[in-house]
């Protein structure tokens, strides 16, 4: 059972998402001071924790999914794994660590050039704007990013699809060709920008064909990346590339330019 499911392996990961949705709670407090969709006999910190409660069982579930599907498409998360069971622990590439956190450095600030000069001109920004959050709230808020998105993303979603492509064309791990690997990180990136559509319709109130173009674009523009070093590296690669983007984005250039 251990060896089939992993299920040490699950529940490090489960427990490292865990901390990733406990993390964004002020982050989401913040954000719901302006939400009037909230009944007012409800309380956000009841909406919270039953939200959170879901999410971790659900993660749970995503995790020992991506998990057993792993090692059917050569996908690892080689560090965790190694230190879980006690295997012998691949070096750790500093080299690799660092072209992640550059690589999501440059992307943070094309995201950023891309919605003051791209999409900003044509969009009208509402009336009344979310209340802003303190930097320490986005410090606490990039471990969802970085843990739990990852999670779900990447080892659960990219995995699967992998796994999806395999099986439809009778695919051994040995022999999945590369494409499919790229055709996965391309739909995980996509997905993720169409699942932040509900949170942009209550920043604008209304979808326009520039609104959804700009979520997708300016949500999913890194997973790309974070899905490659995934593929080519390792999970924890991913992790660590996805944190910093968080950093640069929600901490640094907040804290610069608004």
């Amino acid at each position: 059972m251990e060896k089939k499911w992993k299920i040490k392996l699950v529940l490090l990961l489960t427990i490292l998402g865990a901390i990733g949705i406990i993390a964004i709670i002020p982050y989401i407090l913040t954000t719901l001071m302006s939400n009037q969709t909230i009944p007012k006999d409800t309380t956000a910190s009841f909406v919270i924790t039953v939200n959170s409660i879901v999410q971790i069982l659900q993660l749970f579930l995503l995790v020992l999914i991506g998990v057993r599907l792993q090692r059917r498409v050569g996908l690892s998360a080689p560090i965790l794994e190694g230190i879980v069971y006690e295997k012998k622990i691949p070096i750790i590439s500093k080299k690799w660590m660092l072209i992640g956190i550059l690589v999501s450095l440059i992307g943070s600030l094309i995201i950023l050039l891309l919605d003051v000069f791209v999409f900003t001109p044509f969009i009208e920004m509402p009336d009344e704007q979310t209340p802003a959050t303190v930097w320490w709230q986005g410090l606490l808020a990039m471990f969802y990013g970085g843990i739990t998105e990852e999670l779900m993303l990447r080892l659960f979603g990219m995995t699967l699809l992998v796994w999806i492509l395999a099986r439809i064309t009778k695919k051994e791990k040995r022999n999945i060709p590369n494409s499919f690997f790229y055709i996965a990180i391309f739909l995980t990136a996509i997905l993720f920008g169409i699942g932040h559509l509900p949170a942009t319709i209550q920043v604008f109130g209304e979808l326009s064909t520039i609104i959804v173009v700009r979520a997708i674009v300016l949500n999913g523009l890194l997973g790309l990346w974070f899905g490659y070093l995934y593929w080519k590296k390792g999970l924890e690669y991913a992790m660590v590339a996805h944190m910093s983007a968080d950093f640069f984005i929600h901490v640094l250039f907040n804290s610069i330019f608004y």
